[in-house]
């Protein structure tokens, strides 16, 4: 199943809710296993389990806006996941003018990521499939 969180209202937290018909928990029920970035394919994914269910984040058409991970840290716990404003010119923006929009995402063990992207889109699926 999968969900399109792009416009999601600022500072909502996008760290539990309902995907489809499935209830998730990224800070309570499932880990980071891993995060792949393509510059080629504008393309950031961030791939979480539990038990059970797989969930992918992926963010279209993305670019970092920082990057601060520490990768002695297998399995991470994500603690913040949200839609943002961010400054320029000494001013607030939700978008750029090239249609992005701007994530914060920080994980418990002090790694961050700030992305801006077009689209974000939650595709979670059982880990059996």
């Amino acid at each position: 199943m999968k969900k399109d969180v792009t416009h999601t209202v600022l500072f909502d937290t996008l760290l539990s809710g309902e995907i489809g018909d499935m209830y998730y928990d990224l800070h309570n029920d499932f880990k980071c296993i891993r995060i792949t970035y393509s510059l080629m394919a504008k393309k950031l994914e961030l791939r979480f389990t539990n038990d059970d269910d797989r969930i992918v984040i992926t963010f279209v058409d993305a670019r970092l806006g920082s990057c601060s991970i520490n990768p002695t840290q297998p399995g991470s716990i994500l603690t913040l996941f949200y839609r943002s404003h961010f400054e320029m010119n000494n001013n607030h923006h939700e978008m750029t003018s090239k249609g992005e929009y701007y994530y914060q995402l920080e994980f418990l063990e002090e790694a961050k990521l700030e992305v801006f992207a077009r689209q974000v889109v939650m595709d979670m699926t059982p880990l059996n499939s």
